[in-house]
C-alpha cells in the first residue's frame, strides 16, 4: 500500500466531487480535503446579487489565498506521510475566474495562480469527472445550495466545456470517470476505482 500521494478529483458543479473524495479517501486510508469555497465569505454577495466586476475580481483573488493556503496544508500532510484525496485542483481557478471577470482579468488571476503553483503540491493525480449538462443541473437543484440557484442548462454546458479542455490539457496522470454513469454511493465501484489509483500511483512511483 501506498503511504502517501495526493490525489484531486476535479469536474463542473454538480458533477458529485466532494462525495467521491471523501469516499475515495475512506478506501483509500488517505486524509479528505475539501475546498475552502465556504469560507469565501464574498460568494454569497456575489451569487445574489448579480454582475459585479470589483465583487467578482474579489472573490476571486479571495478563492486564490484560500486555495494556496489549503495546499500548504496538504504540503505538511504529505511531508508527514499521509495519503491525500482533495476535492479540487488549482486548475479550477481559471475556469470559474473566466465566467466572472472579463479575459483580461482572467489571464491576471491564472497568472497568479502560476506564480503560486510552483511552490505548493501537484496532484499526483487528478481524477476528472465529467457529466451531461441535465445531470448536473438535476444535482445542483437536489442539494439545494441558495447561491447556486441561478446555474443554467448553457451555463453547465460550457463550465462542463471549459472542464473537459482543461482535463485534456492536464500535464500529468489523469484518471477519468463519467459521472452520469458511475455510482459513488456503491462500494464496489469506489473500490474498483481505489484499486485503479493505487495502480496508477505505484506505476508513477516505479518509472
Amino acid at each position: 500500500m501506498l503511504a502517501e500521494g495526493f490525489v484531486a478529483v476535479e469536474g463542473p458543479t454538480g458533477v458529485g466531487k466532494t462525495a467521491l473524495a471523501e469516499r475515495l479517501a475512506a478506501a483509500l486510508d488517505a486524509t479528505a480535503v475539501l475546498d475552502p469555497y465556504e469560507s469565501n465569505q464574498l460568494l454569497p454577495q456575489l451569487a445574489a446579487g448579480g454582475p459585479d466586476p470589483v465583487l467578482a475580481l474579489q472573490v476571486e483573488m479571495t478563492f486564490v489565498a484560500l486555495r494556496v493556503a489549503q495546499l500548504r496544508q496538504i504540503a505538511a500532510l504529505l511531508d508527514a506521510g499521509r495519503f491525500v484525496v482533495a476535492d479540487w485542483a488549482l486548475l479550477k481557478q481559471a475556469i470559474f475566474a473566466a465566467t466572472v471577470l472579463d479575459p483580461t482579468d482572467t489571464a491576471r488571476v491564472a497568472a497568479t495562480v502560476e506564480v503560486w503553483a510552483g511552490s505548493v503540491p501537484t496532484p499526483d493525480l487528478l481524477v476528472g469527472m465529467s457529466a451531461p449538462a441535465g445531470t448536473l443541473q438535476a444535482r445542483i437543484r437536489a442539494r439545494g445550495r441558495v447561491f447556486e440557484a441561478g446555474l443554467t442548462h448553457d451555463y453547465l454546458t460550457d463550465l462542463s466545456a471549459a472542464f473537459d479542455a482543461a482535463f485534456a490539457a492536464w500535464p500529468g496522470r489523469l484518471l477519468p470517470v463519467a459521472a452520469g454513469t458511475f455510482n459513488t454511493f456503491d462500494d464496489r465501484s469506489v473500490h474498483d476505482l481505489a484499486h485503479e489509483i493505487r495502480g496508477a500511483l505505484t506505476l508513477v512511483e516505479t518509472r
